[in-house]
């Protein structure tokens, strides 16, 4: 995206102007990441000198934080752009292999001589970040994909992909590897070019569709901006994209050039994080933060809603512990083999011991193990009360897709194929007991506490 510093129809929107949400205390906002969170506080990354951020606890009022990302700037910026005065654009985290990574872009204004680095920090409450170095870069050709505006998802597999570009070649795809935060293969171009103004890319994925979000028109001049935000779909993440409707108009009441959409999963909702530049102070660029549902296939945005939970639970990381044995689901011995018989273990902190819990937005839930990255499996794919449940690489059927439902605190997990719930065998409390499904008894060994880890 063309830049600058940060600043001190297909589809119509439901009810925009009324009864908005209002946002409080530091709300300076250009082109946010997706918003995040870390314990019980939300991050707000945006560009800025050295990356600046915000925090909440309520989604509503911010607070700057203390310092921004880097006092001191990564060296090797400095030889890929030359005179680099710190600011950097764009910034996005995700979560994995036990870390936050920070995606960011360094660039010169109008130029495609660019690159994308990451930084990773175990904590976002506690920070301290160690620059992992270049991702991805671009050179300064007309039609190359302009190493600008990553933007991080996780897939209901498991698997994270960066999309990132802008104007020049286009909007670039790359699956990431958790392991290094460095690309896992090649880049492919899944949309524009031309040097067409698209830029700002998002992907996120309801049931069977990937969404893609851009934007279209130009940044960076306050009340003059011309931007605005489309969204095309298809049912592969690389694409081809089609339908293109248009999601944000350029002007809605003080709604000034909407931009660089992020989504935030949180308690069934989906929040959807935007810069807008404000008719009503001087178009100054602010946080906007407004709610996704989904019509006919279709995303719909307002900002006429309350922060209250949707009925579900926050995509994230998660503990899964049996009620009568206060033991942890995980593979058998922290294996990472496709077919490992998914027992119970006393708590020790092992990556093999959490899993990301993924909302497939048609109320059942991916279930990935944060060592093996493979899935909550019905192994053998039975549908018979007593069959163990396993892992394997992700394929989408129905053994691998689960209902999570809370009663007081306690969850039910069934699988879509058998709608039968997760069983601890034999109601053990014995480290290495089998996890089975099993019919609906109600006991105990067939609830289980989630507990949001990250």
């Amino acid at each position: 995206m063309y830049k600058q510093l940060l600043a001190g129809v297909g589809l119509w929107l439901c009810s925009l102007a009324a009864s908005a949400i209002t946002l409080s205390g530091l709300t300076n906002s250009h082109d946010p990441g997706a918003i995040i969170k870390d314990g019980n506080t939300y991050f707000h990354f945006t560009t800025g000198t050295g990356i600046w951020y915000s925090t909440s606890t309520n989604l509503t009022t911010w607070t700057g934080g203390p310092a921004p990302v880097f006092s001191t700037y990564p060296s090797w910026i400095y030889s890929k752009i030359p005179g680099f005065t710190g600011s950097f654009w764009a910034p996005d985290v995700i979560h994995m292999n036990g870390y936050y990574y920070l995606y960011y872009s360094v660039s010169t204004f109008g130029t495609s001589v660019s690159a994308i680095g990451v930084a990773r920090s175990a904590s976002l409450t506690s920070p301290s970040w160690q620059d992992l170095g270049v991702v991805v870069e671009s050179w300064g050709g007309s039609s190359e994909i302009n190493a600008i505006d990553p933007a991080l998802y996780r897939d209901h597999d498991g698997k994270v992909y960066m999309s990132y570009g802008s104007f020049f070649g286009g909007i670039g795809l790359a699956e990431i590897n958790q392991s290094t935060g460095k690309l896992n293969g090649s880049v492919t171009k899944v949309y524009g070019g031309n040097h067409a103004d698209i830029e700002a890319p998002y992907i996120s994925r309801n049931g069977d569709y990937y969404y893609l979000f851009i934007n279209r028109g130009a940044c960076c001049q306050g009340s003059n901006s011309t931007y605005y935000v489309q969204v095309a779909r298809s049912t592969s993440i690389y694409g081809p994209y089609t339908d293109v409707r248009t999601l944000l108009p350029n002007v809605d009441g003080k709604y000034k050039g909407p931009g660089h959409i992020g989504l935030l999963k949180q308690d069934g909702c989906n929040y959807t994080s935007i810069h807008y530049y404000d008719l009503n102070d001087n178009g100054n660029a602010k946080l906007d933060l407004l709610k996704m549902t989904y019509s006919n296939g279709w995303p719909t945005l307002t900002r006429n809603f309350s922060i209250a939970s949707c009925g579900g639970v926050s995509d994230g990381l998660y503990r899964i512990t049996a009620r009568h044995s206060n033991k942890d689901l995980l593979p058998a011995a922290k294996s990472s083999a496709n077919g490992a018989m998914i027992q119970q273990e006393t708590w020790n902190s092992y990556r093999a011991q959490q899993w990301y819990v993924i909302n497939q937005g048609t109320g059942y839930y991916s279930l990935i193990n944060a060592g093996s990255l493979k899935s909550l499996d019905v192994y053998n794919n039975s549908t018979a009360a007593g069959a163990n449940i396993s892992q394997w690489d992700y394929w989408g059927g129905a053994g691998q897709k689960w209902s999570l439902t809370n009663s007081s605190g306690y969850y039910t997990i069934r699988s879509q194929l058998s709608n039968l719930p997760l069983d601890v065998l034999n109601l053990s409390t014995a480290n290495g007991a089998q996890i089975i499904q099993w019919n609906a008894t109600g006991a105990t060994n067939q609830q289980f506490t989630l507990t949001r880890l990250k």
